[in-house]
């Protein structure tokens, strides 16, 4: 099993050899070479728009000498290159996987670009050296690599600030918690032959109060020991592969989805491919208060609101409807889910903007739905001016 998986709003990629990851990608459409630098080849399907809106790109708020543009659905993209060396990274070219590699410190992203069988370009990023990412608006233009800023910034710790005034996006760590978050690889537990294991779990350093920082990464460990013990029993039932040539695949992984007011919120990703057709993927969102450690659920943040959860479900509804739910089967689906039930809400990791909710494989769409997600702001469901992070500052 050697694909690029697209669940919706999280991609996965499993690991693979380099001639077997392009064979892959072209059954999808072209691959387009992922050169990071002006003057490299291009393949077929290369945006042709030829008047990008200039976009003035900051670090920290100091001008980089090469600017951006807005991308043909209105993100911005920036040049990956250039950006990622004023962030401070180490840039390189892996020919053979036809991806750039960006580094600084122990944070490890790749950079691949490719076509979905039209003229849109798609990039697709991986995280912490693991095999798991999102995918990305991309553009190469004239020889250069552009990148949507979210997928330089999410990777190496930085929020994006966009001034609409100037057309100006600034990579910046102001307003983010004052912590160090390590991607560490758990040794692999795996005790047989034909199961390829590879676990990366964040863990926190930096924190003052060091009681709420072990209870952060004891909550943390204890995750991921308790995904690792429901595989190790999956793969145990399993048995062998029938065939010598079939590999199992177990690989986790996470992002930082918001860092800021003393609040860490992260979403860790969990891929086993266990025989069959396809493999099978399961969301998780950990949030926490860097005060003292605790979980902190959504009950914690709208409960100025009596009525949030029946104000979530009907807007559920209504975007599901939007998305036309109500003809396949999504929305009658939700509705039996959530009659009677708010549980739902657990699944949920904060953002910028606020945050998200997300559904398992088969919870309320069929498997080539991924994981639905739904993003909301506080404003939507809270009084005007209420902070529900101000008793974590």
């Amino acid at each position: 099993m050697n694909t690029l998986y697209s669940l919706k709003n999280t991609s996965y990629l499993k690991k693979t050899a380099a001639l077997v990851l392009a064979a892959t990608l072209a059954t999808a459409g072209t691959i387009a070479i992922l050169p990071g630098s002006t003057g490299s080849a291009y393949a077929a399907t290369a945006s042709s728009k030829t008047n990008p809106s200039i976009v003035n790109v900051q670090i920290e708020g100091k001008a980089i000498s090469t600017q951006g543009i807005l991308g043909p659905t209105g993100k911005t993209l920036v040049p990956l290159k250039e950006a990622a060396k004023a962030l401070g990274a180490t840039v390189t070219y892996d020919t053979k996987t036809s991806t750039v590699i960006v580094s600084k410190g122990k944070q490890i992203s790749s950079y691949l670009m490719y076509t979905d069988g039209g003229a849109k370009d798609n990039l697709f990023v991986t995280f912490n050296s693991s095999a798991l990412g999102d995918t990305f608006d991309g553009q190469v233009i004239k020889g250069t690599t552009y990148v949507e800023a979210k997928a330089l910034s999410e990777p190496f710790g930085y929020r994006t600030v966009w001034t609409k005034a100037t057309n100006t996006v600034n990579f910046t760590t102001a307003g983010m918690n004052d912590i160090t978050i390590t991607p560490t690889k758990l040794a692999d537990p795996n005790d047989n032959e034909y199961t390829d294991v590879s676990v990366l779990y964040p863990v926190i350093s930096g924190l003052d109060n060091e009681a709420a920082q072990k209870k952060i990464n004891a909550a943390l460990k204890a995750y991921v020991d308790q995904s690792i013990a429901t595989t190790k029993k999956q793969i145990e039932e399993a048995g062998k592969p029938d065939s010598p040539n079939l590999q199992y695949e177990v690989d986790s992984g996470y992002k930082v989805s918001y860092n800021q007011n003393g609040v860490i919120s992260f979403l860790l990703y969990d891929y086993g491919y266990l025989g069959g057709a396809h493999g099978g993927e399961t969301l998780t969102g950990m949030t926490f208060s860097l005060k003292d450690g605790k979980a902190i659920k959504l009950d914690d943040l709208l409960k100025s609101n009596a009525s949030y959860r029946q104000d979530i479900k009907e807007l559920l509804q209504n975007e599901i409807k939007k998305q036309g739910g109500a003809e396949d089967g999504t929305l009658d689906s939700f509705n039996d889910l959530s009659h009677n039930s708010s549980a739902y809400l657990n699944n949920y990791y904060l953002t910028d903007r606020g945050f998200t909710i997300f559904f398992q494989q088969y919870a309320i769409a069929p498997y080539a739905a991924g994981t639905p997600e739904f993003s909301f702001t506080f404003n939507q469901l809270l009084k005007a001016g209420t902070n529900p992070l101000k008793a974590y500052h």
